[in-house]
């Protein structure tokens, strides 16, 4: 496990061997590497504190993917992100608005043709108010992923009419494949504004 990508592939298969009420009592090697890679993550040791077990749950937004859970000694439980602790280095263009800005700008025409095939009504609570497109795979997660397989991001960007960024003409190689690798990889949805706000990020 020598590169990111390893690293991701390695603890999603033992995040995909399924549901598991208790890590620590079933699956101890298991349990102990992860708690391992959970020292990376930014909140670390805050967000690992009193951690007396973990679990396998379904995903609480997407039902078709597991969890990682911390179980705490008085009781409570907290997901936690193994991909996070794995590409917290690559972090940093998460928190650069300008980057952001120029990765969301160019695939904006993929989030334009979501919303006029789709019900613009949230698919968790009906409203059809206020509706945001969201991805159910979070968008910073993809836009770490894609630096990890090409990591050679452009630095310089130009200013568009609406006070974002956008990609350079000399860019046009790395546009592509960010827009294609984001056509193929993520599942849209649409949400109103309380419920896309009340997503965790990590």
């Amino acid at each position: 496990m020598t590169t990111p990508k390893a690293k991701i592939e390695y603890f999603k298969k033992i995040l995909d061997k399924g549901l598991c009420s208790s890590l620590f009592k079933e699956r101890p090697n298991d349990y102990n590497e992860l708690m391992d890679l959970f020292t990376n993550h930014p909140e670390y040791p805050y967000k690992t504190r009193d951690v007396v077990d973990m679990n396998i749950t379904r995903n609480t937004l997407n039902t078709k993917a597991f969890q990682f859970n911390l179980i705490r000694k008085d009781g409570t439980i907290e997901d936690i992100s193994y991909r996070y602790c794995i590409s917290y280095r690559y972090c940093k263009p998460r928190e650069n608005h300008k980057f952001l800005d120029v990765m969301r700008n160019c695939i904006k025409p993929q989030i334009w043709g979501f919303r006029n095939l789709n019900e613009m009504k949230c698919e968790l609570c009906n409203n059809k108010e206020n509706i945001h497109i969201d991805h159910i795979y979070m968008f910073k997660n993809l836009v770490i992923d894609f630096l990890i397989i090409n990591p050679d991001k452009p630095n310089v960007f130009n200013d568009s009419s609406d006070n974002t960024y956008v990609f350079r003409l000399e860019d046009v190689e790395y546009v592509n494949k960010w827009y294609e690798y984001h056509k193929l990889n993520p599942t849209l949805r649409s949400l109103c504004v309380k419920c896309n706000l009340s997503r965790k990020h990590c």
